[in-house]
């Protein structure tokens, strides 16, 4: 099922090769490039030139969007809490935000993508199906799913992780899952964060890679809470000395002092460091990024900002999911 896409940069955003049609009809001055779109319930191709939208004539048709291989080029299955009981409020809240965002991209790309709040979903048989898994804020903490998980990646599927789904306190945890931060992520444990969320310039660290191939030297981030690592006990190696890891993307000299409340003065980072915020392990088809944590207020969970407003960041994001099921 599987199809090897390119992406181009046009004048409405990023569209499949794949999923243009090779029929092109006079209208207007131009040629009609058809693209798919897509719901849950039915599938149907439009002009992609902007300021035409056309439908395709009786390209309409019911679907079902688990299986279908007309319009769907691969499949996402995404984990997270998105209720505020038990769980970081803005944490949530990028899932619920998340699941929003890759939902509408899916419908114009040709993707489908599923939540699921159950991490009994994370098993061989349901991981079959898809090509792609997210862990939006969160990780398994049973021993099946996780031995699922690592099945998965280890035979190839593709894996991207957001904020806290990289968190771990050895001195907290119960239930420690050694291959998944030290070897998978690479990270250790949480060392420290900022706050409040803040914007920040980032620093591309290689453009050779297929998530930053396309990203300025720096770019502006949605806000966030920061966090930075450090190496388990007796541990030599870390995700800063680590061979299998290639940072992507780093907090960039020109934007410290990093977080802004008085009130937590040591949660104000003041003077430059070496603080990545994304990476992937060359062993494995992954992207991690520190970004998921939207500014909000804790006494109302009025939200005020969103984690995928800024253009760079966002192209970042889709150029990792791509790459990761071309690579």
């Amino acid at each position: 099922m599987k199809r090897i896409k390119t992406l181009l940069q046009t004048a409405v955003g990023i569209v499949s090769v794949t999923a243009i049609a090779l029929s092109m009809t006079a209208c207007g001055g131009h040629k009609h490039k058809w693209v798919w779109r897509h719901s849950d319930a039915e599938h149907w191709q439009i002009c992609a030139e902007e300021e035409c939208g056309q439908e395709l004539e009786n390209s309409r048709a019911s679907h079902d969007v688990s299986s279908c291989e007309t319009c769907i080029t691969f499949r996402v299955l995404a984990f997270g809490v998105v209720t505020n009981v038990d769980f970081d409020a803005a944490h949530a809240d990028f899932a619920r935000e998340a699941n929003q965002w890759f939902k509408q991209k899916g419908e114009v790309l040709g993707f489908s993508y599923t939540h699921t709040t159950d991490w009994n979903d994370l098993n061989d048989e349901n991981l079959a199906k898809y090509e792609l898994v997210m862990f939006l804020n969160d990780k398994p903490t049973q021993d099946e799913p996780r031995a699922a998980f690592q099945r998965y990646m280890e035979n190839g599927g593709a894996w991207m992780g957001y904020h806290s789904a990289a968190f771990e306190m050895k001195s907290i945890e119960k239930n420690i899952w050694d291959w998944y931060h030290k070897d998978f992520l690479g990270s250790g444990e949480y060392w420290k964060n900022t706050w409040n969320p803040t914007g920040e310039t980032l620093h591309v660290e290689t453009q050779d890679h297929f998530s930053t191939s396309n990203l300025p030297e720096t770019f502006l981030s949605a806000p966030n809470e920061w966090y930075a690592w450090e190496a388990w006990e007796n541990e030599q190696s870390d995700l800063y000395g680590n061979p299998d890891i290639t940072v992507l993307l780093t907090l960039d000299k020109s934007t410290f002092p990093v977080g802004n409340n008085p009130n937590k003065p040591n949660e104000i980072w003041t003077e430059y460091d070496y603080y990545p915020v994304a990476w992937t392990n060359q062993n494995y088809k992954m992207v991690y990024m520190n970004m998921g944590h939207n500014l909000q207020n804790y006494n109302d969970f009025e939200k005020e900002s969103e984690t995928f407003s800024q253009e760079w960041q966002n192209r970042f994001i889709l150029d990792s999911m791509f790459g990761l099921i071309n690579s």
